[in-house]
């Protein structure tokens, strides 16, 4: 039986200050309490006394405490987390842990990091990492109790540098042990073909500052080799900058509402593509993949509502939440998700992905050919002749 004795007024006085935060709502200013609150905290308080009193080994208050906050930040979703307040000072001033990195974008999946996206050329990518792939150990720290700015962090470090992993793969059901040598990040993969005659290919693997123009050029550069249809490759793109991604939207298909935002108090606002000149205006399919992910899945969701472009490939990552860092009192922080990005026509993909109009799944044993950039063209021809035939 479990002893029950003073030891229980002194778990009162460690969650003391939990419920006075939780109750008068300190960092956000709030002063009414939350229906119900008081009994959520109770049972806190008894499982916090339990566990502090009959776990084998002897916890420790603050780490049991992290562990509470981190695990309610996460409950929320992927994109939530708490930052120690030395965390949080590094947040607060955009630190890195160093220049270079691996080329993944993370978040967390059963409790663990996992790969959103590895750009292509990176570390990641030539080393076969993929989406969906739990990053389970990093430097000999299980990513359990890390969140997924912690775990980028981790990557991180001096060009030349080795990282070590332990990597349990989407495909296979064991854990593998890796070493990657870290590498400065570059500019966001692009690159242009011409995979037929007339048909040209568009590849776009991030959207950041600098990637506008570079895509005006591209799509020039296209238009100049006589291109008049478009397969614009968005496969493994998780961003960062939605306002790249607005702003590429406009040169596709002008001026107008590229993606909305939904807040719980605020409302619903309207991401609008500035007046920049359209720049193509030929038939185009998008090319989507898991990989697919943030301000990439906002192009692809704006360029399938405004313009009635077919989405090719598989379901993207459902990455579509708004954050901010807020500080609290103690000098800790907190990432929240505060709002979410909806297509033109007021859809989410939050946590779902956006479903491909034309499925396709890679096959890696069709050597060296594409069968999703294949499907691509198959379908801007038969939009051509659907067009014709009309």
């Amino acid at each position: 039986m479990v002893r029950v004795d003073q030891g229980r007024k002194a778990m009162l006085a460690v969650s003391g200050a939990l419920v006075a935060f939780v109750l008068l709502g300190g960092v956000l200013g709030r002063t009414l309490a939350v229906e119900g609150t008081y009994s959520f905290l109770k049972l806190f308080n008894e499982v916090l006394f339990l566990v502090r009193n009959n776990y084998v080994e002897q916890a420790k208050d603050d780490a049991l405490m992290e562990g509470a906050y981190r695990g309610m930040l996460e409950a929320l979703d992927p994109q939530s987390e708490y930052f120690t307040a030395q965390e949080a000072q590094r947040v607060a001033r955009g630190e890195r842990s160093g220049t270079a990195d691996v080329g993944v974008v993370l978040s967390k999946r059963r409790g663990y990091a996992v790969i959103v996206s590895a750009m292509q050329g990176s570390p990641a990518q030539k080393a076969g990492l993929e989406s969906g792939d739990l990053l389970l150990v990093i430097e000999g720290r299980s990513t359990l109790r890390m969140g997924a700015w912690e775990a980028a962090q981790t990557l991180q470090g001096k060009p030349g540098t080795e990282v070590r992993l332990s990597v349990l793969r989407s495909s296979e059901p064991r854990a593998e042990e890796m070493k990657l040598i870290r590498k400065l990040p570059g500019k966001s993969p692009l690159a242009t073909s011409l995979p037929e005659p007339g048909t040209g290919l568009l590849r776009l693997g991030g959207l950041q500052e600098g990637d506008l123009e570079r895509v005006r050029k591209a799509l020039g550069s296209l238009k100049s080799q006589g291109a008049a249809r478009l397969v614009l490759d968005l496969r493994s793109n998780a961003g960062p900058s939605v306002e790249v991604a607005v702003k590429i939207a406009a040169l596709l298909g002008g001026e107008g509402t590229v993606a909305k935002v939904a807040e719980r108090k605020a409302g619903t606002s309207e991401l609008k593509a500035p007046p920049l000149p359209a720049v193509w205006s030929g038939p185009m399919v998008v090319l989507v993949d898991a990989g697919t992910a943030g301000a990439g899945e906002v192009l692809a969701a704006a360029l399938r509502d405004r313009l009635g472009v077919p989405l090719v490939g598989e379901k993207t990552w459902g990455m579509g939440t708004v954050q901010k860092v807020i500080s609290l009192p103690s000098g800790d922080g907190i990432r929240l998700s505060v709002g979410k990005y909806l297509s033109p026509d007021g859809k989410e993909w939050n946590g779902t992905g956006l479903s491909p109009d034309v499925a396709q799944a890679r096959d890696e044993s069709a050597g060296s050919e594409d069968l999703q950039i294949r499907k691509g063209i198959e379908v801007l021809k038969k939009g051509s002749e659907e067009r014709k035939a009309a």
